[in-house]
């Protein structure tokens, strides 16, 4: 069932601050586990009994990655992917929190409480971050037999969901400037290598850029090679000492 916070929750009022889920999390993957991890140990400490938590996080173009602080929370979290029900794709549709119990008689989600009840949880809170249009992740707490989660509990996970939300969105901007940084750097050093061994066949085969480069591509073609390849094989060759009076590319356009 869908649910709403109690209007009195203890975290309400609290001031957010942020999780750290970029230090030494070099993946999506490690972002997601480490904020599995901690709203587990949060809500833990809320419930006063073990409360398990899983995470998923679907961005365009790359399979769903799913992390829990335990085994049987990320099986639990993984099979609403492949049996596609469970109340962490409801979450996310409808940007509030669903909970549910084993005990629960509706006939929606039966299979889901079966599976739930199988891996010895008697709860399930699905709560859904708020990211950007391109990405989405859910937080599911899994609470042990004949464990109810509570208005106060629902707020507390709310709470937690805000805060991840902004740390998640941190990570996914920072991850993404370091990729767009690593690529510029790829693309730069590709280029250097190219015009370097441009500089080289300019001066030995008295051409232009343009032609020079042209014998690169030519090369490039022949051997099946990345024009950057060829280039770095000429300034290799050229390691050991100064070039000589002419270039003779070993296979020219």
């Amino acid at each position: 069932m869908t649910v709403q916070p109690a209007s009195g929750s203890k975290r309400t009022e609290r001031p957010g601050f942020l999780l750290d889920l970029i230090t030494g999390a070099d993946t999506e993957l490690a972002s997601v586990q480490r904020l599995a991890d901690a709203a587990a140990l949060a809500l833990t400490g809320s419930a006063g009994t073990g409360v398990d938590c899983a995470a998923t996080m679907v961005s365009e173009g790359s399979p769903p990655v799913t992390a829990g602080n335990t085994s049987p929370a990320v099986n639990v979290a993984s099979s609403e992917d492949r049996y596609g029900d469970g109340p962490m794709e409801h979450a996310a549709a409808t940007r509030g929190p669903v909970a549910l119990t084993t005990g629960g008689t509706a006939q929606r989600w039966q299979a889901y409480r079966r599976r739930l009840a199988g891996a010895g949880y008697g709860g399930a809170l699905a709560v859904p971050l708020e990211l950007q249009a391109r990405a989405s992740c859910t937080l599911v707490f899994l609470g042990p037999a004949g464990f109810e989660f509570t208005p106060d509990l629902v707020g507390e996970a709310t709470w937690l969901a805000r805060v991840a939300s902004s740390s998640m969105k941190l990570a996914l901007e920072v991850r993404s400037v370091r990729s767009a940084g690593d690529n510029l750097k790829t693309v730069l050093e590709s280029r250097t290598s190219i015009d370097v061994a441009c500089g080289v066949i300019m001066a030995q085969n008295r051409c232009s850029y343009t032609e020079a480069f042209s014998k690169l591509a030519g090369v490039s073609r022949q051997r099946n090679l990345k024009v950057r390849s060829v280039a770095e094989n000429i300034l290799k060759a050229m390691a050991g000492g100064s070039p000589g009076t002419r270039f003779e590319p070993p296979v020219l356009a």
